[in-house]
């Protein structure tokens, strides 16, 4: 299918996502490249990409263009190696303190999602500018986060009867997080098997295998990627594992707003969390905006 074609696409994207996107993008591109000549095509060509994107397309398909765009230009993708590293770096440095605090908690299982909710604050597509700065706002995000009680029960309800678990990643730093959630379902739920799916390629600052062997993922969680470098999981391009992974998952928790622009809706079964870094997706689920969810 052309990297361009759009089929099935759980969240449309809109004039808002198309400004954020190119913003975001053009600021981190500014940085990389200061004073080069060539920023004024790319910025032509990325504000043609977005204007021109059409309303069936969704933001993590605009993505993957504006780094075909830098890569046309400059001769790579954008590079987010030395942020993916630092941010992984600096929660794997917090991982034991983290994890004492989950277990030590009335419930270890509601209190790992509230802290990976809360790691999703960890997004270059839209924020541009982080720092390790910025792991302090997801700590404390952590601690404000409130878990659905409805939902919360729903998930717990197909968990006891669950063999597997699919849980799709986002983005690095935030997947240190997401590995001691899934240490507390296996301590809860030894049954369960975890499949966790990452990118199949270098995209923004989202996990691929090498980051995910990197903070020791595949110690509690067989690893495979989608097949394809988009941020998000966008099923008419994964390949047929994580395809039929997905088809056949008792449980499958789909991680961050690029998972959740691609996916929500056209699969079901799925347990949503996020972080909503926008007004038009705190609009959406009836929150303000940098509130946590944790939806179905």
């Amino acid at each position: 299918m052309p990297a361009n074609a759009c089929y099935n696409i759980g969240m449309k994207l809109y004039d808002e996502c198309r400004d954020c996107l190119y913003n975001s993008q053009i600021k981190k591109v500014e940085t990389m490249h200061p004073g080069d000549e060539r920023l004024q095509s790319f910025k032509e060509a990325v504000r043609a990409l977005c204007d021109g994107a059409p309303e069936n397309s969704c933001a993590p398909l605009l993505m993957r263009g504006i780094d075909g765009v830098h890569q046309g230009i400059f001769g790579g993708i954008i590079d987010y190696s030395q942020q993916k590293q630092a941010f992984d770096g600096a929660l794997l440095a917090l991982e034991d303190d983290i994890y004492a605090r989950i277990c030590a908690a009335e419930d270890p299982v509601k209190e790992g999602i509230r802290y990976a909710m809360a790691a999703n604050y960890i997004d270059y597509a839209r924020l541009s500018d982080l720092g390790e700065d910025s792991i302090g706002e997801v700590l404390c995000a952590a601690e404000r986060s409130a878990v659905d009680e409805d939902v919360y029960a729903r998930f717990v309800a197909k968990l006891s009867d669950a063999r597997t678990l699919v849980y799709l990643h986002d983005n690095c730093g935030e997947i240190v997080l997401d590995k001691l959630l899934i240490r507390a379902v296996k301590a809860a739920y030894p049954h369960i098997r975890v499949i966790s799916v990452v990118r199949g390629g270098d995209i923004i600052n989202d996990v691929t295998r090498a980051d995910a062997e990197r903070v020791g993922l595949s110690k509690f969680a067989a690893v495979i990627d989608s097949g394809a470098a988009i941020p998000g999981t966008y099923l008419p391009e994964v390949n047929s594992l994580t395809r039929a992974f997905i088809n056949n998952a008792d449980v499958i928790i789909s991680k961050g707003l690029g998972n959740l622009e691609t996916l929500y809706g056209p699969i079901s079964g799925a347990f949503y969390m996020f972080m909503c870094k926008c007004e038009h997706i705190a609009a959406r689920f009836g929150r303000r905006q940098w509130e946590t969810v944790f939806t179905d």
